[in-house]
């Protein structure tokens, strides 16, 4: 292919997804009219057990946003549970941070170190009613050791050992009635399904494909994207009979290339992405997410050295359900050039994560689940890899699971090099999570 028809190819792929965002917001406004044009629901009668049970799922799904990274998503469930409330909310400004400590005990070495500590700033203007400006920077800290770079990619930065302070976030956008249009450094549409088990502290995600290569999934638009445009879309359901849904998320997002990770001088042509959620009123959420990064076939022969011989694909299945006491997921995985061994080699893979926590007393939850991450049969450059590891844990919780202490174990039988000879061994955690705000 010419680089006159690649220039053109480009061009037609980029108008082509500008559209889609546009109909996308189109399509909101529209349901929001609808919304607003239906027939008015005759008022609830409540009683004392109703007005009771109303009141506790309310505090369970604050709850729940709580562990959730994506602060957007927060946003979207704040519209969907109170849209009225969302609607008189006043214009802020706020700074935060979360303070991320843990002593980590492995088969070779003890470390006291960063958890994932950041801090930032956001800010939301409502310049016509329901229309809102925002926006969002969030830093970055590895002030103590990099051994967390190989047991946790996805609280790292670039992957890069030299920079302890790195942008984690930064973007700006328009909020529409059920749309948010965004640019800059965001959580990915593919993390809006990973994020169902992305609960454990200090370590997981690594079966979903969110942080790949090394990488805070930036690259290839699986984690915190890199310069992504991106659209999250709200659909009203307009028949009573599914009237037990929330509206359906339908997210889209366009990012152009980025350096590909472990490949010198080489990068991705572009990276789309899309998801799809559907939701129950009862707490009950399932989603389906692709990715798809675009490889110049010119760049191929120099780049199958390091076993990527295609385009990167990652798809991602999963489903999440809660209750009062209690959270469940899991996501199943598929990727096709998109993970590597920790000496470089990419290869195609099949993966499962799952996530649990059940509150055994008034402040004490019991936590667990496990990650697998099994090359297919054909990947010889992977080697000896294997990802597999379960892991069990407390937590005694001081406000929700924004402040709390934790403890847990992670019963290793990795090898997360193509030469490994011998497993990762197992890892013993204790940590602080601390989130202020001001």
């Amino acid at each position: 292919m010419t680089k006159q028809k690649q220039f053109s190819a480009g061009i037609s792929l980029k108008n082509t997804l500008v559209s889609l965002f546009l109909v996308a917001i189109i399509l909101s406004d529209l349901s929001f009219a609808a919304a607003n044009n239906e027939k008015p629901i005759p008022p609830k009668e409540y009683t004392k057990e109703s007005i009771k049970e109303e009141i506790t799922q309310t505090i369970t799904r604050e709850r729940e946003q709580t562990a959730e990274e994506d602060p957007l998503t927060a946003r979207q469930s704040e519209k969907t549970d109170n849209p009225a409330l969302h609607e008189i909310m006043p214009n802020r400004l706020n700074f935060y941070g979360s303070l991320r400590l843990r002593y980590r005990d492995t088969n070779t070495e003890s470390v006291f170190g960063d958890g994932g500590t950041r801090v930032g700033t956001d800010g939301a203007w409502q310049f016509v009613p329901d229309y809102w400006l925002l926006g969002r920077i969030e830093t970055g800290f590895k002030l103590f050791d990099n051994l967390d770079q190989i047991i946790d990619p996805g609280s790292q930065g670039d992957g890069s050992i030299v920079n302890d302070i790195f942008l984690r976030l930064g973007y700006i956008g328009v909020e529409f009635p059920k749309a948010f249009l965004t640019y800059g450094k965001n959580w990915s549409t593919y993390y809006q399904v990973a994020s169902f088990t992305d609960r454990f502290q200090g370590t997981g995600a690594d079966a979903s494909g969110t942080f790949n290569a090394g990488t805070d999934g930036g690259a290839s638009g699986t984690g915190r994207a890199d310069q992504v445009w991106q659209t999250r879309l709200q659909i009203n359901h307009p028949w009573q009979i599914v009237s037990h849904l929330s509206p359906f998320n339908i997210n889209l997002q366009y990012q152009a290339g980025e350096k590909i990770p472990y490949a010198d001088n080489a990068k991705y042509n572009y990276s789309v992405g899309i998801s799809a959620i559907l939701e129950r009123t009862d707490n009950f959420k399932t989603g389906f997410a692709l990715n798809y990064a675009a490889i110049s076939k010119n760049n191929l022969p120099k780049l199958k050295k390091i076993g990527l011989d295609g385009d990167d694909l990652a798809l991602l299945y999963g489903f999440q359900w809660f209750g009062e006491k209690w959270y469940a997921a899991t996501v199943f995985s598929y990727l096709v050039n998109h993970m590597a061994t920790n000496d470089g080699y990419y290869f195609d893979a099949w993966g499962n994560e799952v996530y649990g926590h059940y509150q055994i007393f008034d402040r004490i939850w019991v936590t667990g689940g496990w990650n697998i991450l099994e090359p297919l049969s054909n990947q010889k450059q992977a080697g000896a890899y294997k990802l597999q590891y379960a892991i069990v844990g407390l937590r005694y919780t001081f406000k929700d699971f924004q402040r709390m202490i934790y403890a847990n174990i992670r019963f290793d039988n990795s090898k997360l090099s193509s030469d490994s000879i011998h497993n990762a061994g197992n890892t013993y955690t204790i940590g602080l999570r601390w989130d202020f705000d001001w």
